[in-house]
């Protein structure tokens, strides 16, 4: 064999092998190009699911509050309604000009003393706000 065809078929030899190398790195890349967006997907689709169960959380977290502050609102505003209702039935019962008295029994007998009209208001208001609940249905 002359010089020349050896050259040819080192150089036809070292084509070819170049071929299957750089076919072969191809399919590699390929692969792992498969491979890496196989993976994002997946990641991708559990932080979706991550943030999907995150704001379904806090969404749950702000209703509750809301319906919290609602039925705060709602208890203050019957508490209000019910002091007034209180305080005009209580001023109907016993007017302002009329001094409240009670007796005492002490040692020596019986002692009269006046009597705080807020402090009888607060003696008489659980039995009073109940009357009220009832009678108004609230």
């Amino acid at each position: 064999m002359s010089l020349e065809k050896i050259i040819e078929r080192i150089i036809s030899d070292a084509e070819a092998e170049a071929g299957r190398i750089v076919a072969s790195s191809r399919e590699s890349a390929e692969g792992l190009v498969r491979e890496a967006e196989r993976e994002a997907a997946e990641r991708s689709a559990a932080f979706l699911q991550e943030a999907e169960r995150d704001a379904s959380f806090r969404a749950y977290q702000l209703l509750a509050q809301a319906r919290l502050e609602k039925k705060i609102a709602l208890l203050r505003e019957r508490r209000d309604l019910l002091e007034k209702v209180l305080r005009r039935a209580f001023a109907q019962a016993a007017p302002a000009e009329i001094r409240l008295k009670r007796q005492v029994v002490v040692r020596d007998g019986i002692k009269e003393e006046d009597f705080d009209r807020e402090r009888l208001l607060e003696e008489l208001r659980p039995r009073l706000e109940k009357d009220i609940v009832e009678a108004l249905k609230i």
